[in-house]
């Protein structure tokens, strides 16, 4: 196992994914920052307004292929879609599904619908902060 669950989570809570990847393939991906283990895209076309909320699906390209056990099972992913749910006004956020995409573009792990998420604060300059300063400034 190359990451901790942990890891993984604490990633997922940047990033973002609902979905069939058929949405992915249809997307309008947008760069929103890197890291030493990946890049993040935000599908602008994918923004949705819900009342003071607003979502977006969120995709992270790894440098490398990961490996972790994910609901009792071992899975390999190079990728993760995930939706991540944005409070414009208190800049915080929140993921509410995250799927693991294998190298060959299946769904090899899904959260399913996450309905009790906590909501974290964004960091200037970080690819959630790039996030929020996206998807803020298109719903204005």
């Amino acid at each position: 196992m190359s990451m901790k669950w942990t890891r993984v989570a604490a990633m997922a809570a940047f990033m973002a994914a609902a979905g069939m990847m058929s949405t992915a393939v249809a997307a309008d991906w947008v760069e929103v920052g890197a890291d030493t283990q990946a890049k993040y895209y935000v599908d602008v076309e994918s923004i949705k307004v819900d009342g003071e909320n607003v979502s977006v699906l969120k995709r992270g390209i790894f440098t490398e292929v990961l490996s972790d056990t994910l609901g009792g099972a071992s899975a390999t992913f190079k990728e993760t879609i995930g939706t991540v749910e944005i409070d414009c006004a208190r800049r915080i956020n929140r993921v509410t599904q995250i799927d693991m995409i294998g190298e060959n573009g299946e769904v090899v792990w899904s959260s399913g619908r996450m309905k009790q998420r906590m909501w974290e604060d964004v960091r200037s300059n970080s690819h959630a902060g790039t996030t929020v300063e996206i998807v803020c400034a298109r719903i204005k």
